[in-house]
């Protein structure tokens, strides 16, 4: 029901932060335009963490 005591995994938390700073990076993209792109690099980084994660765990199952 509610995962509130349940450890997560590296990927949820990157997915998370992901989710976050897309769109964090959205609501900013009309007031600040560069810092928006800053948060877009960074959601790229860790989109990029998160594909890797998971093909090296379906390499692995």
């Amino acid at each position: 029901m509610f995962r509130l005591f349940e450890p997560r995994s590296t990927l949820e938390r990157l997915r998370e932060k992901y989710c976050f700073l897309m769109r964090r990076s959205f609501e900013l993209a009309l007031v600040d335009k560069l810092r928006s792109d800053m948060l877009n690099d960074k959601a790229c980084k860790i989109l990029k963490e998160i594909r890797r994660m998971e093909q090296s765990q379906d390499k692995t199952a």
